[in-house]
């Protein structure tokens, strides 16, 4: 710990599912903060894990960190079965393994990157026992009420009041509340949060990482790159492609992500059912790079999500040059101004005819995504990371 002005502390004790391959867009966030201020700034990185794959990402962006594992020899086949080893390795945490990890002639810092329980839990029960421990929370969204979100009903349910459950551990224990925009921050603040413990941090964009990426010999007219789940608007997507494909009969649609095999198969007897299996491409989970090289190769980029703190990945297409097309969520004109085409709510036509019309006008294509690929240079990790740590320091 020489030299290092406090530790900062991730912990994601849930083990790995099959189901969710990939990296989130809160994961995708914590990478270039953390990796930025462990290699730019005096602070120690500690990670308590459950996940290995978790751990690889670190390893993969070069991160120096101190890896811990907390280890289950349970196994279970079912999603309950999953959340009951998680509430076990949490409990194993809490109640034998502070002491080990934590600097006692230092300030810890537990850094959560998201509202799970999984990393809200052990960072109310180490702040409320340990003097030196204080709690930083990335809040990114809050959830509709379970009735208004399509899907499963019990995911939905469960998934509605786990939040409830963590807000009301971060309302009480939390030092500092970063969230992702001013919309969120008043939203935050209706709902109960101390407005002295809220400071807004934005999402960045590493632009030189893009810009060297190579073009790539495949390319498609339109491309989803996210979730394979309800609330991104996947199902959507079909009927868009379809109306696209009536006036432009040889358009094809790529869609990158992981998802549940439920929802794939779902959305692939939909393709199936409006004959659409030679215009769209499920190409499930892609590395970052080739789903990049994908993404800046393609024409439109389609972004029909119902639910989103930010969109992590319209900064990503907009750095690619791309034209992006999304839903007219509030959040999106405080972010992205009218850089993206926004369309009325579950309007499929008129999202559609905006696809078709940046299709058929390569002018208008390139005009858009010229200046959407400069106005995204506003959005720096440099900058975020740089705020964060000098935040967090000051706690």
């Amino acid at each position: 710990m020489k030299n290092k002005e406090f530790t900062l502390v991730i912990t994601s004790l849930v083990p790995k599912t099959l189901e969710h391959i990939g990296k989130s867009g809160g994961l995708a966030r914590l990478l270039e903060i953390v990796g930025r201020m462990s290699r730019d700034y005096k602070v120690k990185i500690m990670l308590i894990t459950a996940d290995k794959d978790y751990a690889r990402y670190f390893f993969e962006n070069r991160i120096v960190a101190d890896i811990k594992f907390i280890k289950s020899n349970l196994k279970f086949r079912t999603l309950w079965g999953l959340g009951i080893k998680s509430l076990l390795i949490i409990l194993k945490f809490i109640f034998f393994y502070p002491k080990k990890f934590l600097i006692n002639d230092k300030k810890n810092i537990f850094y959560c990157a998201s509202d799970l329980f999984w990393e809200t839990l052990p960072a109310y029960f180490c702040r409320s026992r340990y003097k030196n421990v204080k709690w930083v929370q990335e809040i990114y969204h809050i959830y509709p009420h379970w009735k208004n979100r399509e899907g499963s009903i019990i995911s939905n349910f469960v998934g509605y009041y786990l939040q409830k459950f963590s807000f009301f551990l971060i309302k009480r224990k939390a030092d500092l509340i970063f969230s992702l925009s001013d919309l969120l921050k008043e939203d935050l603040i209706s709902s109960g949060f101390s407005k002295e413990k809220i400071v807004v941090s934005y999402n960045g964009i590493d632009r030189g990482y893009f810009e060297k990426l190579p073009a790539s010999d495949t390319f498609y007219e339109g491309i989803f790159l996210g979730r394979l789940n309800y609330s991104k608007g996947i199902f959507d997507l079909i009927e868009i492609w379809e109306k696209v494909c009536a006036v432009i009969p040889p358009a094809k649609l790529a869609i990158i992500g992981g998802g549940d095999k439920k929802t794939k198969e779902d959305l692939k007897e939909k393709i199936t059912a409006l004959k659409m299996k030679n215009n769209i491409e499920v190409l499930g989970y892609l590395e970052d790079k080739k789903a990049y090289i994908l993404l800046k190769s393609s024409k439109v980029f389609l972004f029909p999500s119902h639910e989103e703190g930010w969109g992590i990945v319209i900064n990503e297409a907009l750095a690619c040059g791309l034209p992006v097309v999304s839903w007219n969520l509030p959040v999106y004109k405080s972010i992205f101004e009218d850089h993206i085409v926004q369309v009325k709510e579950n309007d499929i036509e008129k999202f559609s005819n905006e696809v078709i019309k940046l299709l058929k006008n390569q002018e208008l294509r390139n005009q858009i995504g010229s200046a959407g690929k400069e106005f995204i240079k506003r959005y720096s990790w440099d900058r975020v990371a740089a705020n964060e740590y000098q935040t967090i320091k000051n706690l």
